[in-house]
C-alpha cells in the first residue's frame, strides 16, 4: 500500500506541489535518540525523500522511555540501523542512509554538504558546535534542539536570512560535562519527544519555505509549567568566516585520552590517580576507589592539582570525564578518561 499525504496535501501551503518539494528534499539527522526518534518518523510519515542517519551509539534498555521508534529485544544493537529499519515499516517510500559512525571533524563538512538540511538531535555540545560550524561553513540551514530534565530550546539557523548560529550566542563550545546529560541529570519521557516534534515541524516548513521559522529567535520551553519564551537571538559580527568555526579545534583525537578497562583495580596497578567526577548523590548511590571530586570543582582547582601522577577520571557514562581529561591535558596533565564511564564498567545502560 502507498503512502497517502491526502490530509498533508490538503493544507493550502503545502498541495501537491509542496509535497512533491518534500519528495525531492535530503535531510542529515544526527543522532537517534531522544530527540531523533520524533524527527525521524514525523519526517518520514510526511514523505521526505531521503532522511540519512548519524549515530554510533548502540541501543540501551535505559533508552527506550525516551525513544518510542525501538524495542526493548533491540538493545546492544546499533541505533542507526534499527532507525532505518523501523522507518522502511513507517514509509517504504522514503530513501533512508545509515552511518553507524560519529559525527566529527572528518565527515561533518562533506555530510552536512550533501543535504539541504541538517538536524542536531545530539546529545553533547561538541556535536552541536560541530554540526553548526559545518552548516555555517557549507551554507546549509539547521535546526537545534537541547533537552535537560524537564526543559528544551530550539534555535533555527539560516544563511540566506542572516539567522544568529550556535557562536553567535555561545561563541566559545561549551563544555560537556558541566551540564549532564539524559543519563546523568534525567530526563522526563516525553519532553525529548515534544522538542523533537516541534524540530520536525521546523524542518518542514523550512523544506517548504511556509511559516515564521523562528527567525532570529532563541525558543525556551519548561514543561513543568508549560511557559515558553522567545528571545532575539542577533547575529555577531563576522559570523560565518572561517576563523569562527573551530570545526578541526573541536574534534581533537580522543583515543589518546580514553581507555577501555575491565576493572579499577587495573588503574590502580599501573599506579595511576582516580578522580571520581559524580555529583554526591551519585557517589552516594555507588561509591568507588579513589578520590571525590566533582567536575565543576576540579576545572575551578586545576591549580591546586598534583602535576606528578596519572590521573584516570571516571564519571557515569564516560562524557564528563572525556571533558574534563581535555582541559587537563591542555593543562599539560597526564590523564585519561575512563571509556563508557561506570555504566559501561559495569554493564548497565
Amino acid at each position: 500500500m502507498d503512502p497517502d499525504y491526502s490530509r498533508q496535501v490538503a493544507l493550502k501551503d503545502i498541495g501537491a506541489a509542496g509535497q512533491e518539494k518534500l519528495a525531492r528534499s535530503r535531510v542529515l539527522v544526527v543522532g537517534a535518540g531522544g530527540l531523533g526518534s520524533p524527527v525521524l518518523q514525523y519526517l518520514a510519515g510526511a514523505g521526505v525523500g531521503l532522511l540519512c542517519i548519524v549515530d554510533d551509539d548502540s541501543l540501551a534498555p535505559s533508552n527506550l522511555h525516551r525513544q518510542p521508534l525501538y524495542e526493548l529485544a533491540d538493545a546492544g544493537k546499533a541505533k542507526a540501523e534499527l532507525a532505518g529499519t523501523a522507518l522502511a515499516k513507517i514509509n517504504p517510500g522514503v530513501r533512508v542512509e545509515t552511518h553507524c559512525e560519529r559525527f566529527g571533524a572528518a565527515n561533518a563538512r562533506a555530510l552536512v554538504s550533501d543535504h539541504d538540511l541538517v538536524i542536531d538531535c545530539s546529545d553533547n555540545f561538541r556535536t552541536k558546535f560541530l554540526i553548526n560550524d559545518a552548516a555555517v561553513l557549507e551554507h546549509k540551514p539547521a535546526v537545534f534542539a537541547s533537552v535537560y530534565q524537564y526543559e528544551g530550546q530550539i534555535q533555527v539557523y539560516k544563511p540566506q536570512a542572516g539567522h544568529a548560529c550556535l557562536r553567535c550566542l555561545w561563541p566559545d563550545a561549551t563544555i560537556d560535562g558541566l551540564v549532564g546529560n539524559c543519563a546523568e541529570a534525567g530526563v522526563l519521557g516525553p519532553v525529548p519527544g515534544a522538542l523533537g516534534a516541534m524540530q520536525a515541524i521546523l524542518a518542514l516548513e523550512i523544506l517548504l519555505d511556509i511559516g515564521a521559522q523562528l527567525a532570529g529567535e532563541l525558543l525556551l520551553v519548561d514543561f513543568l509549567n508549560f511557559s515558553t519564551l522567545k528571545l532575539r537571538a542577533p547575529r555577531r559580527k563576522g559570523c560565518g568566516a572561517p576563523a569562527c568555526c573551530l570545526i578541526q579545534g573541536l574534534d581533537a583525537d580522543d583515543a589518546t585520552l580514553e581507555i577501555e578497562l575491565r576493572s579499577l583495580d587495573e588503574a590502580l596497578t599501573r599506579g595511576w590517580q582516580i578522580l571520581d567526577l559524580r555529583s554526591a548523590e551519585e557517589v552516594a548511590a555507588r561509591t568507588i576507589e579513589g578520590s571525590h571530586m566533582p567536575m565543576a570543582d576540579l576545572l575551578a582547582n586545576t591549580a591546586s592539582l598534583p602535576a606528578g601522577p596519572t590521573y584516570l577520571l571516571v564519571c557515569a557514562t564516560g562524557k564528563r570525564s572525556l571533558a574534563a581529561a581535555r582541559e587537563l591535558r591542555k593543562a599539560g596533565f597526564s590523564v585519561r578518561s575512563l571509556a563508557g564511564g561506570l555504566a559501561r564498567l559495569h554493564g548497565s545502560g
